[in-house]
């Protein structure tokens, strides 16, 4: 997995270069240098290259990599994060980030679906880094981790890592975690 910045590369061109099938490029869903689209907010030819051979894109939404009209523009060009993740650290759990339901929230908001969103954030990371035997699944021997969650409507703040809000019609809330095939923590309601 690589995190793209300008002090070690001229250009995320540099980086999707080198990197083959199921390598990851993460923080790149912004409108920095480094990021998916070029000066004219085109998703660059090397990113288009690069998930031909199999790259996953990953959004790691985090303080600074997560920008509503960067994920749009990309969106609307045909490019979509492969993965959903929200690099949840001290500096962004009291926002922009807060969880990682609240990432899959905003991808509900540009008009992804749940079961796409979903997968997005379970199988198909299992699948990237070969655990789909035992992760991203409720399959029998898998190891049982789960949550269940509720898609409440209403309004609902959403804001990016440049401190653009937008309204959701839609929450994504967890309120049960399964670990290892127990409850491990619910919401009270």
């Amino acid at each position: 997995m690589v995190h793209p910045q300008a002090a070690w590369c001229d250009s995320i061109d540099d980086i999707l270069a080198v990197m083959g099938e199921r390598d990851i490029v993460t923080h790149c869903f912004h409108e920095s240098e480094c990021g998916i689209l070029d000066d004219n907010g085109k998703v660059r030819k090397s990113v288009h290259e690069a998930m031909e051979r199999g790259v996953v894109f990953d959004v790691g939404h985090g303080a600074g990599s997560f920008s509503w009209d960067t994920v749009e523009s990309a969106m609307r060009q045909g490019v979509a994060p492969q993965t959903i993740s929200s690099d949840l650290h001290i500096y962004n759990v009291n926002g922009p980030v807060y969880d990682l339901a609240n990432v899959v929230t905003k991808f509900l908001h540009l008009g992804m679906s749940l079961n796409d969103a979903i997968a997005k954030v379970t199988s198909v990371p299992a699948e990237v880094i070969l655990m789909s035997d035992k992760i991203g699944t409720l399959a029998p021997g898998a190891w049982g981790d789960a949550i269940i969650s509720e898609l409440r409507e209403g309004e609902f703040q959403l804001v990016d890592s440049r401190g653009e809000t937008r309204i959701g019609r839609q929450n994504f809330v967890p309120v049960t975690v399964v670990k290892g095939g127990r409850v491990y923590r619910q919401r009270a309601s």
